[in-house]
């Protein structure tokens, strides 16, 4: 996902992002209950004799050394790139020749280094690679996990961060949105002036209170859509320009993004009240059902607005697209439809339970 130049993790997450990474007495703990576990394999009697001590000691020394053979050379270098048949060819290199390396060690090599403990090889290879193949996957399993870890979370903070970006684009936007309608009834010196100015009072005190947490009731998104249509109906001669709004369904206690469906509105009421025809018009339908929306908004489409229609670049509409694929992956449909006179946006939403 491409990050901008000026994108800052917060200080506080890159602290733990950080403190995270460097810990290094994970290693310590991990190698200790590795000792402990093999101690009480290796041991031949209830308590602790110094030669089983040492036979562990030495035999956890060359799998340290394979385990981290593997994890700085073989997991960077070949799995980490997908190059899996060297890797997997390294692997068991490491698997094998450790297996081969510990048989020898305690068959004939430790007598050279301690002649007066007399260790022999109580295992085979094949058991031995049992063992250096068990500390080996766990080990890799764990890096996987901790980087895979590591990877959520930087991601979850840059979604953040771009969700709330998306959101300062589209208060602004709304916003002036909402003061060019009251300047259009300024200008004809209307005397829904002031009922226009008290409703958009009510859609700023929502945008201000209301839309700085992660989800609201959608009751409360409808209420702010019905004041924002009956906003734009003030505006409008209703002998030249059909609004319609149809509601249907309870919302109930469900939760939504705060503004995703104003943005698609603000567009119908921009091109389709503008549209050089005889009779524009805006419909918006909202059902709302247990689990799920289907909201649907078409308006008349004048010539002048096609070319924009047809890149859909608009800052509204883009962020919403953005704002659906982060909060919504998976559970949503959006269809946008730019015919020769009618343009429709079509979006199917799968609520998150609260």
């Amino acid at each position: 996902m491409a990050r901008s130049r000026n994108t800052r993790i917060p200080r506080s997450n890159f602290t733990d992002l950080m403190i995270f990474k460097n810990r290094w007495w994970l290693h310590l703990i991990f190698w200790m209950a590795a000792l402990l576990i093999l101690f009480n394999i290796f041991r031949s009697s209830g308590s602790v004799e110094k030669i089983d001590v040492i036979y562990t000691c030495i035999f956890l020394i060359p799998i340290i050394g394979l385990v981290y053979l593997n994890l700085y050379l073989a997991v960077p270098r070949f799995l980490r790139r997908e190059r899996y048949l060297l890797y997997t060819l390294l692997f068991l290199f490491l698997l094998s020749g450790g297996a081969l390396f510990l048989y020898l060690l305690f068959d004939s090599w430790i007598d050279l280094v301690l002649p007066g403990f007399y260790f022999i090889s109580y295992y085979s290879v094949p058991v031995l690679m049992l063992y250096t193949g068990s500390f080996l996957i766990l080990t890799t399993l764990l890096k996987l996990s901790r980087s895979w870890f590591m990877l959520l979370r930087v991601e979850r903070l840059t979604t953040t961060h771009q969700l709330q970006s998306l959101q300062s684009q589209i208060n602004p936007h709304f916003l002036l949105n909402s003061l060019q309608s009251i300047y259009a009834l300024s200008l004809d010196k209307s005397e829904q002036a002031p009922e226009v100015i008290l409703q958009l009072s009510h859609i700023l005190k929502y945008t201000l209170y209301e839309t700085g947490q992660p989800t609201v009731k959608l009751s409360k998104e409808i209420a702010m859509i019905e004041d924002y249509v009956e906003m734009y109906r003030q505006r409008v001669d209703p002998g030249r320009a059909k609004i319609t709004l149809d509601l249907r369904g309870d919302p109930g206690e469900q939760l939504i993004a705060p503004m995703l469906l104003i943005p698609f509105i603000e567009n119908s009421f921009k091109h389709g009240l503008m549209a050089d025809q005889d009779q524009p018009f805006v419909d918006i339908t909202l059902d709302v059902r247990k689990d799920k929306i289907q909201f649907r908004v078409r308006n008349s489409l004048g010539v002048y607005d096609k070319l924009e229609l047809e890149a859909k670049r608009g800052i509204g509409i883009q962020n919403t697209r953005q704002r659906l694929e982060l909060l919504y992956p998976g559970k949503h449909k959006l269809n946008i439809e730019a015919k020769k006179e009618t343009f429709t946006v079509y979006l199917s939403l799968e609520l998150n339970q609260n």
